[in-house]
């Protein structure tokens, strides 16, 4: 009976590590992180972007996390014409009625440049229902050095 309480504990732990998406693991896993204000793993992004300019196949994960630190993952790809976002919610346990994963298909990715920020926005996004554009990332001036745009 002790063993068998044991094995429940032992596999009721990997379950709950799991499910959990923490920021050092998504740093391991090389995602550009986005801790509402500082993001990690900027350079990652930016070669997203040299190969999008490359016209070359490209992937990244960007995972943002919400104040209580449950994470949204959005794996994006472009496949040399077009972008894919898969908007991964199964991690957030505050996500209401809205779907665990969502994927939109989208033509642009643009930049812009705020007084404050850079802004990161897929346009020409196809999805039911509709969405026009979707930001993917907000990145401080002050915190992106050397940045070309």
């Amino acid at each position: 009976m002790r063993k068998l309480l044991y094995l429940l504990l032992f596999l009721g732990t990997c379950i709950l590590t799991a499910c959990s998406y923490d920021s050092e693991t998504a740093v391991k896993n090389g995602d550009v992180i986005n801790m509402h204000g500082p993001v990690y793993n900027f350079p990652r992004f930016e070669r997203f972007l040299d190969n999008i300019e490359a016209k070359e196949a490209a992937a990244v994960r960007i995972t943002n996390y919400t104040l209580e630190g449950d994470p949204t993952l959005y794996n994006l790809s472009f496949d040399g014409s077009l972008f894919d976002l898969e908007i991964d919610r199964s991690k957030n346990k505050d996500r209401g009625d809205s779907p665990a994963k969502v994927n939109i298909a989208c033509s642009e990715l643009v930049s812009e440049e705020g007084q404050q920020l850079f802004t990161y926005t897929l346009e020409g996004c196809q999805q039911d229902p509709p969405v026009e554009s979707f930001t993917i990332l907000s990145v401080m001036k002050e915190q992106v050095e050397d940045h070309e745009h």
